[in-house]
Parts: structure tokens; C-alpha cells; sequence
């Protein structure tokens, strides 16, 4: 929808690019960074493959609930639209639906049913439909009872984690939004008027990213080029700068960001995955965990053949590759003691825990910086370190509904649908590049930084075009299933098997000619109201099914080579198992490493989704929980084996 895919490759582009440029200053070498946009949207959808590679399973989509043969509903109307809310039960029941009933309560809407279940020893899933529809009842009549912003400035009060749905307009009346001033008015001087944009997606202490002027009109500055292009204002060709000291020409073998060392603090995805990029080109990456508040990341599903623990997780082993892990009790004042001498130690610092954690653990930016004047320190928070919701409690999922991505997605005649933690799969371009602009900055300045970056905001630059069309037309983006304003046909089609699929999209009368050709020239796509896209746009229910009735008859495979061959845009929606076993573009490319990680042994790690010609990047497997404990605190802190052996007993090092 609005061309995510390009928006992914675009991201993985930049940090490519930056990748690029670092060697052009270590070396005075250029060279290719060559971008897969497939790649870049096989990184966002690869629980898909991490389910076939550990459990040889192909992921359901979502609809009913997972693990469950009852429908529990996740998506509420509400007043003026709908919101997302789930019951949750077991360890997370009193933590998540006990405020909630409570809220209910306190508004006389809670039954006695309601109030008397014991959240923390029900199991949701073993639940009769009829009990569900119980708890379903009351919780439909409140939800109707008020708005979206109403619903949502409850929840922030009640710590409820709740997410309305939020439409495009709704999205630039954002109460954290504004308060942070996010939003800023660029002029248009062609047009006499200025113009509402999605402004910076982080806050920085030394070079804050913004937008300085609007998007050229074609040829605006062609009198500026060309001046500069016959010499007139062009300086002599400067050498590529080189990184301070002496070049580093004599060692080809060098990793582009080896020397670089980075404390990381994150966890669960949109942390890991900005740190991986660091790590997997040679930037040393200790993460620091610990076993009394560990990672959840480490028990997210896909176990390798099902099987739990906390170094068996498919995805974590995804998303940490190429680091090292050190497990220390941050609730511990000596455990934060030595967090402290890891920072003297990095360069980087990244920590995406909930807004304000690390600072109360006297670990906040400006006591680092006591530490080590020139430290960069990105926090990546759901909403941003500052703002009346900052502490609003929550995941990708409460984001994917508050920057009306989730809006956007599913059927015109059906509620939205749910899009899963999407954007912490788009934050971490962005992370990354922060912390590679802010090395370079280091290297030219002396001076460190400090990014306060809101997950909310830098997920909205994936929505620009819907939020600017309301901006200037005040027309308000709604889901369209699998069609597209420019094309027809466009959609999936149910092909031969069980459960396999093909997606065409025909956009010129060009293409429309051949599609009919390659399918036999059937008598109806002769008929007038299918001969132009604006007729067949009108007729687009009868379309799909003409489409359809062909497509049934041959294999997904087939009718992509059939399409492609003929010049009409189309692919397999494939699956994990297709994805790993036999997509030859993903093989060619080698896209997959396989890597031997010491408790699952063979598994497919991600790479990046660009390569580049003279900086290939190297995985290892994910490590351990503090399977690197005496490494960092030996050789990296000196600390002596009697130091270490008291640490142990006190329980700092876990």
C-alpha cells in the first residue's frame, strides 16, 4: 500500500550509501551499492521464513487468533471508528486487562462476570466460544461509548494498552505530536501558500535532521548545474577526505566499521535491528542483558523445533547476529557500575527501552556524557523521550495504529486489519543512519551526540503521500484490499493448489493487450467495459473473477513466468518455504546466510538488503545469553578473576 516497498529499499539505500561513503574515507575508493527492493521486503515479512527454518511450519495469516480455534476479537468499533484491543491473560492478565476491567468499572460498565475473573490462572485459549462472547458483550457497549481520543487519552491515564485507530486526519491532530512540534509549514512559493509537513523523525542535540527547502520543480535549478558544470563555479577536484590518522590502505582486509564499539542496550526488534547493521559490518556490538529482566526478544515464537528457552528464539537469532552478549542485573547498583565502564569503553550507545528507563537508572545521556564527552547515544522510544504520552506502554502494533498505517490496511468493506509490530521493521533505517551520519560528524567535529527518536515519528514518513493528500485535498486514505488506483487488474489470484497465489498488475492499455493475449484472448476482455482502465476500474469485482477463472487452472509459478514473459508485472506470494528453499533470485544473490549457532545449530540469518561491491559485511551467529561474560569483563574492563568471582556471588553478573 502507497508503495512500502520502495519506501524499504529507499531506507536500505541511504544506509548503504553512508556505508559507501566510510570507505571512500578510509581508502579514497568508490564503489557500487546495488539495492534488492524484494530484499528489503523479505527483511520486514521474514517471520515467515524463521517459521519454516525452525519448525518447518508456513506461518497462517492472521484472521481468527492464533493457536486457538475460537475467534477472540482484536478490533472494536468505537464512536468515530475503531480500536484495537485484545484480552490478555496469564502472566501479562493483571499487567494488561485488570486496568482495563477496572476502567470499565469506574464508568459502572463492568458486569459481575467481568469483575470476577482471575486474570493471572485463565487461559484465553482454552476458553469456549460462548465464555469469549461474555467478555465480548460489555466490552463492545463500552467501546461505542466514545471517540478514538477520548479512548485514547484513558488508556495513557490508566497505563491500558490500547491503540485507536487512527485516519490520516486524525494523525495530524495527535495531541504528542504537536506537543513535541513535529509538524512544520514549508513554503511553496509556485503555489503562494505554505504546506503542512511530517517533520523531522528524530530530535538531535548537535545536528538535527530538517527539511530546509521543498522538492525542486522539474529543471528549477538547471541554470545553477549547468553553470557549475562548465567550470564557472567549481573549485578544483578536492581528494576524498581521509579518517584522521594514518590511511588505512595497507589492510584490504579490514571490516568497514571494525574499531568501532558499541554498548546496546536495546531489545525486542526495533533496537537489534538497527545494531545488526553495525554489527554484521564488523562494528563490535556487545549487548547487555541479563537474566532477571531479560530480553523478551529471546522468547519470541518460532522456537527451533518448538522447542523453548531463551537461546532457541528463530527471530532473536535473526535480529542479533554478529553480536556478543554480557549478562549483568541492572537492578543492581554495581550491575549499573559496570554498564558504566562499557560506556568509557563505546563510541555508540543505543537503548530502545521505554521513554525514561535508563535515565532513572542513572544511566541517561547526560551522566554518560561525564563518562565519555564525545559519546553518541540514540534512544529510540515509542513516542520520544519528551510529550504528554511519552509514557504511554506498548509495541509496533500500538504505532502501526497511531501513524494510520493500520488504517490503511485490509478491506474497503471490513475493519482494519492487523499489521503486527510493522514499524519496527522501519525504524531502524533510520536509526542506522543517525548513528553512521553521527560518526562521521564525530570525526570531523570531536563532538558525540544525543538522538531522541520517536518511533511514531519516523514511522510517519512511510504514510507522507496519504497524510500530505489530506493536507492540501482533505481526502482521507481508506483501505482498498489488493487494488490500486493505476491499474486493473491488480490483485492476488487464487491459483492451482492448495493455498498458492499469483499477483498481476496491469496498468497500460499496452499491458492490457498482452495480459488478453497471454490467456487466450477470451471473447470478454473484447467487451467495451473492460477495454480502457477507467472502465475496468468500474468493473473490477467481475474483473477479478474473469482473472481468477484462469488463474485457477495453472500454478502460481507458472502464471508469473507466463505474465513476466509477456511484459505484465507479476510474482508468486510466496511463502517462507518458498522463500528459503527455492526463490533463485534470493539464492543468486545469497541473501540467506547459513549460519552455526552453538544451541540450534544450522540456521538462516538475514543480510542486508543492498551489497556492496568492496565492503561485503560477515555474519556470525546470534550469541548467548552472556555467553561473553569473561571476555567483556577480562579483556575488555581488566577486571581480575577475584573482582569477577565476587560480581558472580552478588549476583551482578548473571
Amino acid at each position: 500500500h502507497h508503495s512500502q516497498a520502495y519506501l524499504h529499499a529507499g531506507g536500505q539505500a541511504a544506509v548503504g550509501a553512508l556505508l559507501a561513503l566510510r570507505h571512500r574515507l578510509m581508502t579514497g575508493e568508490g564503489q557500487h551499492v546495488d539495492v534488492s527492493i524484494q530484499e528489503s521486503v523479505v527483511r520486514v515479512t521474514h517471520w515467515s521464513t524463521a517459521t519454516w527454518d525452525m519448525m518447518k511450519a508456513i506461518e497462517p495469516r492472521g484472521g481468527q487468533t492464533p493457536g486457538s480455534a475460537t475467534n477472540i476479537t482484536r478490533m472494536w468499533p468505537c464512536q468515530d471508528g475503531y480500536v484495537a484491543w485484545a484480552y490478555s491473560a496469564g502472566a501479562n492478565g493483571n499487567r494488561y486487562s485488570l486496568p482495563f476491567v477496572k476502567w470499565m468499572e469506574e464508568v459502572g460498565m463492568a458486569d459481575d462476570f467481568l469483575k470476577g475473573i482471575n486474570w493471572e490462572t485463565l487461559n484465553l485459549y482454552e476458553l469456549p466460544q460462548d465464555v469469549i462472547d461474555r467478555m465480548a458483550e460489555p466490552t463492545a457497549r463500552f467501546f461505542l461509548r466514545y471517540t478514538k481520543a477520548e479512548l485514547l487519552e484513558g488508556a495513557v491515564k490508566r497505563g491500558v494498552r490500547l491503540n485507536p485507530v487512527f485516519t490520516t486526519k486524525d494523525v495530524l491532530a495527535s495531541v504528542q505530536l504537536a506537543a513535541r512540534q513535529f509538524w512544520v509549514e514549508v513554503e511553496h512559493p509556485e503555489l503562494g501558500t505554505t504546506i503542512t509537513y511530517p517533520g523531522a523523525f528524530a530530535k538531535a542535540s548537535e545536528t538535527p535532521p530538517r527539511i530546509w527547502r521543498r522538492a525542486p520543480l522539474i529543471g528549477e535549478h538547471n541554470q545553477e548545474i549547468y553553470q557549475e558544470e562548465s567550470g564557472t563555479t567549481r573549485q578544483a577536484e578536492a581528494s576524498p577526505g581521509k579518517l584522521q590518522g594514518k590511511s588505512q590502505r595497507q589492510n584490504p582486509k579490514k571490516k568497514l566499521l571494525e574499531g568501532i564499539k558499541v554498548a546496546d542496550f536495546g531489545w525486542l526488534v526495533a533496537g537489534p535491528l538497527t545494531t545488526k547493521t553495525l554489527s554484521d559490518y564488523g562494528a563490535e556490538v556487545i549487548r547487555i542483558e541479563g537474566k532477571t529482566r531479560f530480553d523478551p526478544g529471546r522468547l519470541s515464537v518460532m522456537f527451533k523445533d518448538g522447542i523453548s528457552g531463551l537461546n532457541r528464539s528463530g527471530t532473536f537469532s535473526q535480529w542479533n547476529t554478529s553480536k556478543l552478549s554480557v549478562a549483568l542485573n541492572l537492578a543492581h547498583p554495581k550491575g549499573v557500575a559496570v554498564a558504566k565502564r562499557l560506556v568509557a569503553w563505546a563510541d555508540v550507545v543505543v537503548e530502545n527501552l521505554a521513554g525514561g528507563v535508563l535515565k532513572r537508572m542513572g544511566l541517561g545521556y547526560e551522566e554518560l556524557k561525564k563518562i565519555k564527552p564525545d559519546i553518541i547515544m540514540l534512544s529510540s522510544c515509542l513516542q520520544g523521550q519528551t510529550g504528554p504520552h511519552t509514557n504511554q506502554s506498548g509495541v509496533g502494533s500500538l504505532l502501526a495504529a497511531l501513524a494510520g498505517l493500520r488504517h490503511i490496511a485490509g478491506w474497503p468493506d471490513r475493519p482494519p486489519i492487523e499489521i503486527g509490530v510493522y514499524t519496527d521493521f522501519i525504524v531502524p533505517h533510520f536509526s542506522a543512519l543517525l548513528i553512521l551520519s553521527a560518526l562521521d560528524y564525530r570525526r570531523r567535529s570531536g563532538h558525540g551526540q544525543y538522538f531522541d527518536l520517536s518511533q511514531y515519528e519516523s514511522s510517519i514518513p512511510f504514510m507522507t503521500p496519504p497524510i500530505l493528500d489530506y493536507v492540501v485535498n482533505r481526502r482521507v486514505a481508506m483501505r482498498m484490499g489488493n487494488r490500486y488506483p493505476d491499474a486493473a487488474p491488480h490483485s492476488a489470484y487464487r491459483c492451482r493448489g492448495q493455498d498458492r497465489w499469483c499477483a498481476i498488475a496491469v496498468f497500460t492499455d499496452e499491458e492490457w493487450q498482452s495480459f488478453s493475449r497471454v490467456i487466450g484472448n477470451p471473447a470478454w476482455v473484447k467487451k467495451s467495459k473492460f477495454r480502457t482502465l477507467p472502465a475496468r476500474k468500474e468493473n473490477e469485482d467481475e474483473l477479478d473473477r474473469l482473472v481468477e477463472a484462469w488463474t485457477i487452472n495453472h500454478s502460481a509459478e507458472e502464471v508469473m513466468t507466463i505474465m513476466q514473459a509477456a511484459g505484465v508485472a507479476a510474482g508468486v506470494v510466496q511463502t517462507g518455504e518458498d522463500l528459503l528453499e527455492h526463490d533463485p533470485q534470493l539464492k543468486h544473490r545469497r541473501f540467506f546466510w547459513e549460519l552455526d549457532h552453538p544451541e540450534i545449530g544450522s540456521y538462516h540469518a538475514l543480510g542486508p538488503a543492498f551489497k556492496l561491491s568492496k565492503s561485503p559485511c560477515e555474519l556470525r551467529p546470534a550469541p548467548l545469553l552472556g555467553e561473553h561474560n569473561e571476555y567483556v569483563l577480562k579483556q575488555i574492563l581488566n577486571l581480575s578473576d577475584d573482582e569477577i568471582a565476587e560480581l558472580v556471588i552478588e549476583g551482578v553478573v548473571e
